[in-house]
Parts: C-alpha cells; sequence; structure tokens
C-alpha cells in the first residue's frame, strides 16, 4: 500500500482511524497493533467501554481496576467465573421496573424475580412486587439500595430531586462539571490527559478532541462528579506544565435546557486586503499633473484608487510618473495602461500577505486571552459605498467574555505594522441559539422571515436543511449581532413568538379539557392543525394548548378548539355526593365504576361530584352504580387496625411505604397533590411520612420517611408533579437567603450563588455584570468595601423609614416585615422562618414545651394579644 502522504495519521494513532488502507495518511504500524504505552482500559474493567474492538486501550478479561480511578459503584467480590466485566454493577434498576430495554445487551445483571412478603408500594395480597433476588456474588452488608431520582431545570439552575421530591444538588447557570480545553500541545496524549484530570477528582469522561488543520490546536472535554471539582480543576489545571499555553473554562452551556442563554465570547475581526502599487508614466509633465488629478479617488474593479503625481528631481526631462495605490491584487498592466492612459505601467508587490496576516493576528489577538477558535474567512464584497477596498473577516472564539470584550476596546481602530499601518476592525458578537422541531418551524417561518427583515443592529438566521438539501428533524435558529441589548430584545421577541398564543376562553381564562390530553383528543388536534396550516402543542402537564403559525390560522383553530370544548360540557353531567357517598367513593368505590365506565366519569374531589362524559344511558348506569355502592358495606383491604395518617379512618385500597406506614390510596395522592399549594414555596416543602410513632411513655414523634420518587410519580399527574418539584426548589433556595440570590435585573428568574468579596459574574440571560457579594450590578472602579460605604447613605434613610414604620427584617433572609394583628408569633412568607416579634428569636417548633408560645409567655409575659 502506497501512502499519498508521509504526514502520520492522528486518527490511527488513537486508534480511531476508519478509513484502513484507504487512508491517504501514513500508517506507522501493521492495524493490529495498538499505539505503545497505553495502559489497560479501566473503563472495559468497570464494564463501561463502548467502543468495544476499536478501543485503543488493551481489553483484558481479569483486570482490576486501576487504584487511582475513584469507584463510582460500590465494589464487590465475586465466586463466579470472570468472564462478564458487568457483574461489578448491582442489578439493573429498569429491569427491576420492567423498563429495561436493551435485553441480553444490558451491562447491568437481570437476575430472576422472587415475590416478597412486604410490597414496597402496594399491600394488596394479590398483587405482590416482585423484587430482585440479589446475586449471590453480592455480599449483604454491601448491598446498597437503588433509589430513583429526577432532574429538571429551574430558574437556570440544573436541580437534582431525590425521595421525597427534596432537592438534593442545584447546579446553578455559573456552574457545571464539564471543563473544556483550548491549545493543548498537539502532542499530548489521551492517557496522560486522563491521568492528569484524574488528580483533581472523580471523573466521568475525557474526550481528546484532534485537529483537523495544522493551524488549529487539539482541545479536549474533562467532566467530573460534581461541579466543585471541575471548578478546582478549571483554576489549576492549565499550571500543569504538560498543558503549557493551554486555556480551561467551565462549559456553562451543559447546564442550559428551556429558554436560551446570551453568549458573549465571539468577535468578528476584520482588515482592508493587500492592494498592488503601480506608476504610470507619461512623457509630458502637465499630462501626468492632469492624469494625478483625475485618477485620484476613481474606482478601479470596485477598489477605490488613491493617485498622486511624483515629483521629478532636477535633472528629470522624459518620463514623468504618478504613483497608484489601492489597486486590487488581480490588475493587469494592460488594464491598467487603459485605465490611466499610460505610455507603460509598472506594478510592484503585494503590501502584504495574507497567510501572514492571518498568523500575526492571531498571535496578537491570543496576547488578549485565550482562543477557542480563529476561523478566517475571505470576503470580496466592497462596502455598501463601493469606495473602500474589501475586507478580509475571520471570527474568533475567546475562551472568556472578558477577554472579547478587552479585545474588542483594546486592538480596535489600531495600524498594525505587518498590514503596512492598515487598521483592523473588532465586533463583539452576543448570540444566542434556539432548536424546534421542523413542523413547529413551518408554522412560524413566515413570522421569522418577517422578524428577520426588519431587523437592523442584529442578524436572524436558520439552518432547515442539512449538507444534501435534505430537511432536518430538527431546526435550529441563532440571533446574534454587536448590541447586546438588541439581541435581548430580540431574544425576547423569539422566546414571546416560540411559546405560542395559550388557548384561552372567552372569559380571558385558560381553556382546558382533559380530553385534549387523551389520544383520541391529540388526534383530533393534529387533525386540525393540518386543516388549519398551524402547529398545535398540547401540554398536558401544564393543562395549556398552544397554537402557532398564521394570525388567521391560529384564529380558526382556536374557535374550533372552543368549539370542542363547549360540546364536551354539554355532554357533561353532575351527579353530586353527599357527604357518606362521597366518603364511599374516595375509599374505594369510585375505582370500581372508574374500571366499568374506562374515560367517561371523572371524580371532582374538591366539588364532591361526579362529572360524566356520555350519553342518557351512560349516565343511567352510573346513578345506579352508584346507588348500588350507596347500600352496600364499604369492604377493608386493610387487616391492620392502625388507621390511614390522613384521614385517620380503616385504610381502604392500601399502599404501603418503605417506611411500614399503610395510607388510603387516595388520601395519600391529596396529601401530595396538596403539598405544592401548602405554603407556596415558602418554609420547607417535603413529601414525608406523616404517621406517628410512639416510643413507650415519650410523646409521639412522626416518621419524617421520605416518600420515594416513584410513589410520587404513580399517584400523581405529571402537571402536579412539575409543581411539587417547583415548591420543594423555591422552598429550598428561599430557606437559604445567604447561599442563594437573583439577579439583580429586573424580570431576570436567574439565581446565583453567593461568591467571595470582588467575585463578578456575567448573567448569561440579560448579560448583566454581577457581583456575586454584594449582590447588585458589577461596581466598575469600586471594591467590595468602597461600594457599601458609598451607599451606606441610602442604607440608613431606608432604616429611619423601617424604624418609624414598624417594619423588622426578618432574622432568617432578612426580608421586610410588617405586622398588622394578632399576636407576636411570626412566620417570614419569604423563608418560612416561625419567630417572635419581640425579639425577633428563631424557632422552629411552635407548639411544644421550647417553641414560640413558651418563650413568649416565659420572657415577654404573654404572646402579645
Amino acid at each position: 500500500m502506497a501512502f499519498l502522504t508521509t504526514q502520520p495519521c492522528i486518527y490511527y494513532s488513537q486508534g480511531r482511524c476508519a478509513k484502513g488502507d484507504q487512508c491517504r495518511f501514513f500508517h506507522s504500524r501493521p492495524r493490529g497493533d495498538r499505539p505503545p504505552g497505553l495502559g489497560l482500559c479501566k473503563f472495559f474493567a468497570q464494564g463501561r467501554c463502548a467502543k468495544g474492538g476499536a478501543c485503543p486501550f488493551p481489553h483484558i478479561t481479569n483486570a482490576k481496576i486501576p487504584t487511582k480511578m475513584p469507584s463510582l459503584l460500590p465494589s464487590y467480590t465475586s465466586t463466579a467465573q470472570p468472564i462478564k466485566p458487568a457483574a461489578l454493577f448491582v442489578p439493573c434498576k429498569f429491569f427491576r421496573q420492567n423498563r429495561c430495554t436493551k435485553g441480553a445487551n444490558c451491562p447491568f445483571p437481570h437476575p430472576a424475580a422472587t415475590p416478597v412478603k412486604t410490597p414496597l408500594v402496594s399491600s394488596t395480597p394479590t398483587s405482590p412486587i416482585l423484587i430482585p433476588e440479589a446475586p449471590e456474588s453480592i455480599s449483604t452488608e454491601e448491598q446498597v439500595p437503588v433509589e430513583l431520582t429526577t432532574s429538571r431545570t429551574k430558574l437556570g439552575c440544573r436541580v437534582t430531586y431525590g425521595p421525597g421530591a427534596a432537592v438534593q444538588a442545584i447546579d446553578t447557570a455559573f456552574e457545571s462539571p464539564r471543563v473544556i480545553l483550548h491549545n493543548l500541545p498537539p502532542s499530548i496524549a489521551h492517557s496522560a490527559l486522563i491521568a492528569l484530570a484524574e488528580s483533581f477528582g472523580a471523573l466521568k469522561n475525557v474526550i481528546l478532541n484532534p485537529t483537523h488543520d495544522h493551524q488549529s490546536r487539539p482541545s479536549a472535554s474533562i467532566e467530573y462528579l460534581t461541579p466543585s471539582i471541575a471548578s478546582q480543576a478549571a483554576k489549576d489545571i492549565i499550571h500543569d506544565p504538560l498543558l503549557r499555553g493551554a486555556s480551561a473554562r467551565l462549559d456553562l452551556r451543559a447546564a442550559e435546557s428551556g429558554t436560551a442563554m446570551l453568549r458573549s465570547t465571539k468577535a468578528k475581526l476584520s482588515w482592508f486586503s493587500p492592494s498592488l502599487t503601480a506608476w504610470a508614466h507619461y512623457s509630458a509633465l502637465s499630462k501626468a499633473k492632469d492624469e494625478a488629478v483625475r485618477l485620484n479617488g476613481m474606482s478601479f474593479n470596485g477598489c477605490k484608487v488613491r493617485a498622486s503625481f511624483q515629483v521629478p528631481t532636477w535633472n528629470q526631462k522624459t518620463s514623468f510618473s504618478v504613483e497608484l495605490k489601492g489597486l486590487p491584487l488581480d490588475a493587469k498592466v494592460e488594464h491598467l495602461k487603459r485605465f490611466c492612459h499610460a505610455s507603460s505601467v509598472t506594478t510592484g508587490r503585494p503590501s502584504f500577505s495574507v497567510d501572514a496576516s492571518v498568523k500575526e493576528l492571531r498571535t496578537l489577538l491570543e496576547g488578549q486571552g485565550p482562543l477557542e477558535s480563529f476561523e478566517f474567512v475571505k470576503s470580496d464584497t466592497p462596502t455598501p459605498k463601493s469606495i473602500n477596498l474589501s475586507k478580509l473577516v475571520a471570527f474568533v472564539q475567546f475562551a472568556d467574555a472578558d477577554n472579547a470584550a478587552r479585545a474588542v476596546t483594546k486592538p480596535h481602530a489600531t495600524p498594525q505594522r505587518f498590514l503596512r499601518g492598515s487598521q483592523i476592525f473588532l465586533e463583539l458578537i452576543h448570540s444566542v441559539k434556539y432548536t424546534l422541531q421542523q413542523a413547529q418551524f413551518r408554522a412560524l417561518r413566515g413570522d421569522i422571515d418577517a422578524l428577520r427583515d426588519s431587523l437592523e443592529t442584529c442578524k436572524l438566521r436558520y439552518y432547515d436543511h442539512d449538507a444534501l438539501g435534505q430537511p432536518t428533524e430538527k431546526v435550529y435558529v441563532r440571533a446574534y449581532g454587536p448590541d447586546a441589548q438588541a439581541v435581548g430584545r430580540l431574544k425576547k421577541e423569539l422566546e414571546s413568538m416560540l411559546r405560542g398564543d395559550v388557548v384561552r376562553g372567552d372569559d380571558r381564562q385558560v381553556l382546558w379539557h382533559d380530553h385534549f390530553g387523551k389520544p383520541s383528543g391529540k388526534a383530533f388536534l393534529e387533525a386540525l392543525a393540518e386543516r388549519t396550516q398551524t402547529y398545535i402543542r398540547c401540554d398536558d402537564r401544564t393543562r395549556t394548548v398552544h397554537l402557532f403559525g398564521h394570525v388567521s390560522g391560529r384564529l380558526a383553530a382556536r374557535a374550533q378548539i372552543l368549539q370542542k370544548a363547549e360540546e364536551l360540557n354539554a355532554v357533561a353531567h353532575i351527579i353530586e355526593l353527599d357527604e357518606t357517598t362521597f366518603r364511599r367513593m374516595l375509599h374505594g368505590s369510585f375505582q370500581g365504576i372508574q374500571t366499568a365506565f374506562l374515560g367517561k366519569v371523572f371524580f371532582d374531589v374538591v366539588q364532591r361530584r361526579l362529572v360524566i362524559e356520555g350519553d342518557q344511558d351512560d349516565v343511567r348506569a352510573i346513578r345506579a352504580a352508584v346507588q348500588q355502592q350507596s347500600v352496600s358495606e364499604p369492604t377493608r383491604a386493610s387487616t391492620d387496625d392502625t388507621p390511614c395518617p390522613v384521614c385517620f379512618c380503616d385504610v381502604s385500597d392500601p399502599l404501603a411505604l418503605p417506611c411500614g406506614h399503610t395510607y388510603c390510596r387516595e388520601c395519600l395522592r391529596h396529601f401530595l397533590g396538596s403539598l405544592a399549594h401548602s405554603t407556596g414555596g415558602a418554609g420547607p416543602v417535603q413529601a414525608v411520612c406523616l404517621a406517628e410513632i410512639a416510643k413507650f411513655n415519650d410523646p409521639p414523634t412522626p416518621c419524617g420517611s421520605s416518600i420515594p420518587l416513584e410513589v410520587i410519580r404513580v399517584l400523581l399527574s405529571p402537571g402536579e408533579e412539575e409543581r411539587i418539584l417547583e415548591a420543594t426548589f423555591l422552598s429550598f433556595i428561599h430557606s437559604r437567603p445567604q447561599q442563594f440570590k437573583y439577579c439583580p435585573t429586573a424580570d431576570c428568574q436567574i439565581v446565583y450563588r453567593a461568591g467571595k468579596e470582588d467575585t463578578q459574574l456575567r448573567c448569561p440571560s440579560c448579560l448583566a455584570r454581577i457581583c456575586a457579594f454584594c449582590h447588585v450590578e458589577a461596581h466598575e472602579g469600586l471594591s467590595c468595601a468602597g461600594y457599601k460605604d458609598q451607599a451606606s447613605g441610602g442604607e440608613d434613610s431606608f432604616r429611619r423609614w423601617r424604624e418609624e414604620n414598624g417594619v423588622k427584617a426578618c432574622p432568617g433572609c432578612g426580608t421586610g416585615l410588617e405586622k398588622s394583628g394578632g399576636c407576636n408569633h411570626m412566620q417570614c412568607r419569604q423563608c418560612g422562618a416561625h419567630m417572635c416579634w419581640v425579639c425577633l428569636q428563631v424557632f422552629t417548633e411552635t407548639d411544644s414545651g421550647e417553641g414560640v408560645y413558651s418563650h413568649m409567655r416565659r420572657v415577654h409575659g404573654g404572646i402579645g394579644i
């Protein structure tokens, strides 16, 4: 095999070349050999290697996990043959839930399932929960129960929830577990980078991205287990001699979801193209002077010519010259002779080399800060006035927004020696990107085009076709421009457009019917969207219907949705329930009716009624079923004498929690659904067991065990689950006012974590610079101590006003509180703290002997009434 070049193949050296013998670069070893110096594959030893035979690291079946690699899962001892690395893992939790889709290819064990006597979720004897047996190779002491977690994006934060819908971790928009490295040495090895990154803490993965040309340098992505490890690594990893000249930053985009984030790290660099200098020769002095005047300022092939008469020497008698500057590089002598009306023309060399200028400019900008990329794009289009030279353009991506802002102000409009005194121009580019479904984009394309054509200072582009001209499944819409405020306004317009119109009734209330969330209702909306040429999105989590498309199409779709809702409501019949029948329905009777009349009856617990969607025959049949339930005795499904902790009645349709306490299924569902509305985000919100535990002669204490997320998801609808997650998140950050703060920009819903003195952050949503210590917009030129000293005058005035009006600051979060009546026991609506209004002492218990009421009677002589 003959290679086209002796340059070594960088992909082959990493074991990733897919071209084999067809590769045009040199393969220094036979294809079967592995690169030298590579250790064993630690991911294969953990059962996590996804590259198979393409992995450049040796796969040894009985290899031990390297001691330097922190174990991500508990280690187990096995007596079985070492034929499958997956034996190192606990059983597959998805297989336990009958949700594993990988079958035999799953790296986690699928043990046989056996019924247990005490089920986790349901205590009905006829339907036991199947719990897989623990493999014999795993010791009982080391078994760790797998608890389900989930994550959401709230106020720009990535929130991880655990049992009880409790917040386990929060990664703000300014934090990320991923570190991005740029400008790495070309010779760096993947194994060396892993070893270096591993020294800072537990890793998830390390990806090394090779270069695609000779000018750029490699980059890498390192993902750690926690953002705190990543933050420390981003600060210190570049100080290692192995990464000399490299840059590191947190990948904040890894935490983004939902609304887009503004980025201000790219700049547009432009400079005038190189030009030629020529000399036109004339036989007469007067002719040369006249031509110099005529030619100066004229355009030659789109370039403005600067002509000047060359003063002859004292003894020059025959040939007189005019110097022409600013000529294009493709200027021909014959064309110049005709253009100048000259007898002869002499041309010089280009003013500078394009390739050399690109290298010099890159070096110049690297002095302002680390670069992620430098993309040179030649532009042959002259400026609008058609009098300037054509410009060369490059897009520069900085690793940090501050470096980009500094580069725009410092080298901008400065002459450069390597450009023969020509200036360079830098323009900061603020950008934001969205992802749309193709159907949604087609409905919005007319509005997007109209918005794009109306822009003056910003630009709007979308990419709806691939390189082959085929429509893409997802469409990327990008807005960018040099004016941050203009891009911010465009961002709001785009996001308003992408939210669509929420269908509302004539009373301006959000219109919703449960029929729209069912398959038949979704089929109706899909057919309606096709008829009206709109895009209709039904969100059954928030119980809303969104319309996208032309105004006339949206109006037609809204009218038909309203008509459909009226038809559904017209066939809905109401059966009011008395106290006895309501309790019977709540404790199991409704389940039989719902099974018999699936989809036709709804139990409205708040209004204590049954809502029937059907004809008169259905109404009569359901009424008969209700009457039959009224004359029959309710059956008790539980043999335990302990009442339900919610209704304090005998347990029916029992549901047992892992803590051992049993609830009525409907009671527990209503309790969980009410948590999101109990405090409105103020005070602690967590789904815990309400049962009380009596210990000998001590007063009973609440169980307080967290309710698993599996139970919450089984009982609550997606909308109710989302509301309880929202409430627990708000209560978490509001109860920690010294740790979490809101962006000081009005209407900006971004939360950040308080920082040390003189720590500045840039909000990724509104681009405002925030002092993370003073919690105000960045005070340029002032230290935090200087700013607080300057602002102390206004604070004194506010303090006097609070004293005059009886307003006190909450000792928990600092929110201003005013007492309008009642006793001296106050609760902050922001953080939920209980306090004594007289001395502002904070209490956690309100009714016990050590509570606030006991304190007020003992210390202040009464409760203040």
